[in-house]
């Protein structure tokens, strides 16, 4: 579900001729999962807010969305052990890192 909304986001911010690029890395005890696209990114004074329920930046406005994707993908992270973090650069697009902790299967 995380990959899913996060790779929806960026196809969904991206315009038809751009790029998304997914990547995902083992690192010993943790997976670390990389979306980046090409689209509208985030404005720097909404950067602070977007895993908020239902907040949107302020570019997005005629781009349909509830404002709830990225608090669902928080959700799950937490539920997991995991961590997300973004960087953004407005006009040029935007890179999410997520690590997720491996389960040993032997516990």
């Amino acid at each position: 579900n995380v990959l899913i909304n996060l790779t929806s986001n960026a196809l969904k911010y991206s315009s038809e001729n751009s790029t998304v690029y997914i990547s995902i890395a083992d690192q010993g005890d943790k997976v670390l999962l990389c979306v980046k696209d090409e689209g509208i990114g985030i404005p720097d004074k909404d950067k602070a807010n977007m895993f908020e329920r239902f907040f949107r930046a302020e570019n997005v406005t005629n781009i349909e969305g509830t404002g709830l994707g990225l608090t669902i993908v928080k959700r799950y992270l937490d539920l997991l052990g995991g961590t997300i973090h973004f960087d953004s650069q407005e006009g040029k697009g935007t890179t999410f890192r997520i690590n997720i902790p491996k389960i040993n299967a032997d516990v």
